[in-house]
């Protein structure tokens, strides 16, 4: 079987401190993204620098750069997914990286499995790249899906065909975006395909953390408009308001 090509998404603000280590981690894979998409929130420091030098270095990405005329990750991502042409998504935030073998495992896994849509791995959680005890974050039952989101965004690697089928990322929500697409996609049948063991590096600290309030609330929205037992979403609001979660 044809062994698919994958495009790669990272949007940026300000990431100079931590995007090289990102765009380190892509160049090591083998095989390569078909093309890299870059979207810019308005950096003022070196993030564009990064950018356009990785973009320079290694003309075989095809690498693309937007700059975001709106605002929020959800209007960012899609903006790149404008310019997706191959039949793989990835989206690796700029402050998260890969593993050396990440995306030929991910390739691997599709090609065994053709009629998953997404691969849904486990990730580690670390404070920073020398973290001697990173946190496994694994992929938890999607049963929990009223409760909680169930996989980590930055382990999800989706068929451009799921995008065309569900639908992108609601502009309406600023931290809780990936829960409803991850939700859309469980209750539209899409087929998921869980590896326990993680393909990610993912940084502590990111927008949803540091907004808990808010992000709480908006998973309650978001829960609301798609489960199918009124009263679940109330008192997962309840559990994540008592345990500050």
């Amino acid at each position: 079987q044809r062994r698919m090509n994958y495009d790669l998404i990272s949007i940026c603000l300000n990431s100079g401190a931590t995007l090289a280590r990102t765009i380190r981690s892509v160049l090591a894979q083998r095989p390569r993204p078909r093309r890299y998409i870059f979207v810019d929130g308005g950096s003022d420091d070196d993030t564009l620098e990064l950018i356009q030098a990785a973009i320079a270095e290694n003309p075989e990405l095809d690498g693309q750069l937007i700059q975001q005329t709106g605002t929020g990750i959800a209007n960012a991502w899609n903006l790149a997914l404008d310019r997706v042409q191959s039949e793989l998504v990835c989206i690796l935030n700029s402050d998260d990286w890969y593993l050396e073998a990440t995306m030929s495992t991910v390739l691997d896994l599709f090609e065994t499995h053709p009629d998953a849509q997404i691969v849904a791995s486990a990730i580690h959680l670390r404070q920073d790249e020398n973290d001697p005890a990173p946190r496994l974050m694994p992929v938890k039952s999607f049963a929990l899906f009223p409760f909680l989101m169930p996989v980590m965004h930055p382990g999800c690697f989706v068929k451009r065909e799921v995008y065309e089928r569900v639908g992108r990322f609601d502009e309406r929500y600023s931290f809780s975006l990936d829960y409803d697409f991850v939700y859309r996609c469980r209750r539209a049948g899409v087929r998921f395909l869980v590896r326990p063991e993680p393909l990610v590096n993912m940084q502590a600290g990111g927008l949803a953390d540091s907004n808990r309030r808010k992000a709480r609330r908006e998973t309650f929205q978001i829960a609301r408009r798609h489960c199918r037992i009124p009263f679940l979403p109330f008192l997962a609001y309840a559990a994540r308001t008592v345990f500050c979660r």
